[in-house]
């Protein structure tokens, strides 16, 4: 466990801190993003994926501000922004 996950209680609450309050190096560094996402199409895929499901399938109820974040950070990886 790293520092940073003894300040949240589950996985999800801390994507959905990432996206909702934070921004810039310090969101993509709680999202685990680096430079090989934006290269490398698969892993922004399979990154993208993996966190979609942990905050659709978590207790908070107001997803879709997050999952749009999500989605924007998604398509400026695989150059569609």
């Amino acid at each position: 466990m790293d520092n940073q996950d003894l300040y949240f209680k589950n996985e999800a609450s801390k994507y959905m801190f990432a996206l909702t309050e934070v921004g810039g190096k310090i969101q993509l560094n709680l999202l685990g993003v680096d430079y090989n996402h934006y290269r490398d199409e698969n892993l922004a895929k399979n990154w993208y994926q993996h966190i979609k499901q942990i905050i659709e399938d978590s207790e908070y109820t107001d997803l879709a501000g997050a999952i749009g974040v999500l989605e924007v950070l998604y398509e400026g990886m695989i150059g569609k922004i």
